[in-house]
């Protein structure tokens, strides 16, 4: 009977422990900081700021954005790694460049996978293909003619080397045949303002970061990524329309927190991003800007997925001839 009761008021005292992290998330007056390690105005900084709004609203406490760019994201990722594991600072994943890491890199302050425990996948987005208007090319086939004549000549743009941006670049010119000039910028914000005013060519982007340029007329899009013609950008064909059926790239965005945060934390943050990313308005800002609300089934689930992503991604990186640095 003793030995019973012991166990069992054991039991009691762990779930009691196990609840009370989240019991006390978050604290009062502690605002939650989301860290996008990426220059404000782009894809990844509207989704940050999008779901900051909406867990201001639902969790009815201070949600922040705190962009820290550099290092290929890995200041960004570097300072939520070693920030306190109490669910108060969480970090914007890019999931193909957070998994392009360990390949790029021959050594890295902190481990990409060990050193984060991941949240939830936020939204899933096709790439578009845009020009600078000078370019002489009207459609996906005219572009990669200009490309295959102009080898090395044609430089295009991405938030920094092994992010999604770069590695879409790689694929679509070992499938094409093209040689193209990788450009690096902090951010994708600032590769468009040089796409714009040609010192580069061509991005393979996120909707969301070109669309008003594109309807400007400021950029011309050649191509999406998607399945399907996309709303925002209905007279512009997919890569299968237009004659390259086996270029498909689409980026994924989540959240991780530092690893060690407790799992009641992690399974209330889960529970509030994915409740967020369900709320009609929400999906609505998404589909505006070409973007699919897909949260994880679980933090577990998101954790399985990023370290399926690296292994996919060095094999990706590898194939491409990037050498680590």
């Amino acid at each position: 009977m003793i030995t019973r009761f012991a166990r069992s008021l054991a039991a009691t005292l762990l779930l009691a422990a196990a609840a009370a992290p989240a019991q006390d998330f978050p604290a009062a007056g502690r605002p939650i900081r989301i860290v996008v390690p990426f220059t404000a105005g782009g894809s990844s900084d509207f989704v940050a700021r999008t779901v900051a709004t909406k867990l201001t609203d639902t969790m009815k406490h201070s949600v922040i954005v705190e962009n820290r760019p550099g290092g290929n994201t890995l200041i960004g990722a570097e300072h939520v790694a070693k920030s306190a594991p109490d669910g108060h600072t969480l970090y914007l994943v890019g999931v193909v460049t957070h998994a392009s890491l360990p390949a790029l890199a021959k050594k890295t302050p902190i481990d990409m996978v060990r050193d984060f425990a991941f949240v939830s996948n936020a939204i899933e987005s096709p790439l578009v293909v845009a020009i600078n208007p000078k370019v002489p090319a009207n459609t996906l086939a005219e572009f990669i003619a200009y490309a295959r004549a102009n080898p090395g000549k044609v430089a295009y743009g991405s938030a920094g080397v092994g992010n999604t941006l770069h590695l879409a670049g790689e694929q679509f010119a070992a499938l094409t045949g093209t040689r193209l000039t990788h450009i690096p910028y902090k951010g994708a914000s600032q590769a468009q303002v040089d796409l714009i005013g040609g010192a580069i060519q061509v991005m393979f982007d996120l909707v969301q970061t070109p669309l008003k340029q594109i309807q400007a007329g400021n950029l011309r899009a050649l191509a999406v990524t998607s399945g399907e013609r996309l709303p925002t950008l209905p007279n512009v064909p997919t890569t299968v329309e237009a004659g390259t059926p086996g270029f498909r790239f689409s980026a994924r965005i989540g959240f991780a927190a530092p690893a060690g945060t407790p799992a009641p934390v992690l399974a209330r943050l889960h529970r509030e991003i994915a409740g967020a990313l369900g709320q009609p308005d929400v999906r609505a800002q998404f589909a505006a800007q070409s973007m699919v609300a897909a949260p994880s089934e679980s933090p577990d689930a998101f954790q399985k997925l990023m370290q399926a992503e690296v292994e996919r991604i060095g094999a990706l990186i590898r194939a491409a001839g990037i050498q680590p640095e």
